[in-house]
C-alpha cells in the first residue's frame, strides 16, 4: 500500500514535471512547426495588411504595425492558449497516468506550477515572443523609433500577463472537470465575457480594472500613452493568476499519496 510522504513540500517534484513538459514542447524540433503556426496566425497577417498600404516607409506605418499586431494578433494567441492547455490535466486524469505520476515524490502544487511554468515558457518564446520580435524588426524597417520599441516592450508584457491569466484559468478548470469540452467552453465564455463588459452600464465601471482592459492598454502604451489604470488592471490580473493557481494546487492535493 502506498503511504503518504511526510515530506510534503509545495515544490516537491517540480523539476521532473517541468523538464518533461519542456521536452514535449521543444524536443525533436517540434518547436519549428509550432513557430511557423504562430507566425502565420499573428505576425504574417499583420505585416501583410500594413504592406498593402503602399511601398513607402514611414514612422507612422511602423507605429501602425505595432498597434495592429496588438489588436489583430492577440485574439488567436488568446484562443490558442486555451486550446493548447485545455487538456493538459484532464488527459492525464482520463488515462489514469495522473495516479502513476502522483505515486512518485510529487506534491499537487508542484504539479500545477510545473505545468504552468512550462506552458508560460512556451507562450513567452513561441506564441508571443517570436512573432512580437518579427513585428518589432519590421516596424524598425518601416521607420519606428527606439522609443516606440520600448513602449511596445511594455505592451508585450501586458499581453503576456493576459495570456498567463488565460493559462492559469484553463489549468484551474482542468482540475475541476473531466471533459475537455467543459474546460474550453467555460474559458472561452470568461474571455468573451471580459471583452463584453462595456456593453453593460454597470459592468463597464469595473472593465478598466480587469484583465479585459489589458489589450486596450497595451495598444495605448505602444502609441506612447500609458494610462494609470493599467497598473491596477495588471495588479488585479496578477492577483487572479495567483488565486487560480492556488485553487488548482488545492484541488490536486487529493491525488497525493
Amino acid at each position: 500500500m502506498l503511504v503518504k510522504s511526510s515530506t510534503n513540500t509545495w515544490r516537491r517534484g517540480f523539476y521532473p514535471i517541468f523538464r518533461k513538459e519542456l521536452f514535449r514542447f521543444f524536443a525533436n524540433k517540434r518547436w519549428v512547426s509550432s513557430l511557423v503556426l504562430w507566425m502565420s496566425l499573428s505576425a504574417a497577417p499583420t505585416i501583410s495588411l500594413i504592406g498593402v498600404g503602399g511601398s513607402s516607409l514611414s514612422a507612422n506605418r511602423g507605429i501602425a504595425l505595432l498597434s495592429l499586431f496588438l489588436w489583430l494578433g492577440i485574439f488567436p494567441m488568446s484562443i490558442g492558449t486555451i486550446v493548447i492547455s485545455q487538456g493538459t490535466i484532464i488527459e492525464e486524469k482520463l488515462t489514469t497516468t495522473l495516479l502513476w505520476i502522483f505515486s512518485k515524490p510529487l506534491s499537487g502544487s508542484a504539479f500545477v506550477l510545473a505545468k504552468f511554468a512550462a506552458y508560460a515558457v512556451f507562450i513567452a518564446v513561441i506564441v508571443l515572443g517570436a512573432p512580437a520580435l518579427v513585428i518589432a524588426i519590421t516596424a524598425v524597417i518601416f521607420g519606428a523609433t527606439v522609443n516606440f520599441l520600448f513602449n511596445f516592450l511594455g505592451s508585450i508584457l501586458m499581453i503576456y500577463l493576459l495570456l498567463l491569466f488565460i493559462l492559469a484559468l484553463t489549468l484551474m478548470l482542468g482540475t475541476f472537470f473531466q471533459r475537455i469540452a467543459s474546460v474550453t467552453a467555460i474559458a472561452l465564455i470568461v474571455y468573451v465575457a471580459g471583452g463584453s463588459l462595456n456593453a453593460n452600464k454597470y459592468l463597464k465601471l469595473i472593465e478598466p480594472y480587469s484583465f479585459a482592459a489589458l489589450q486596450r492598454y497595451a495598444v495605448e502604451t505602444a502609441a506612447g500613452s500609458f494610462p494609470i489604470q493599467a497598473l491596477f488592471a495588471m495588479g488585479i490580473t496578477l492577483l487572479l493568476i495567483i488565486i487560480f493557481l492556488f485553487i488548482a494546487s488545492w484541488q490536486m492535493k487529493r491525488y497525493e499519496f
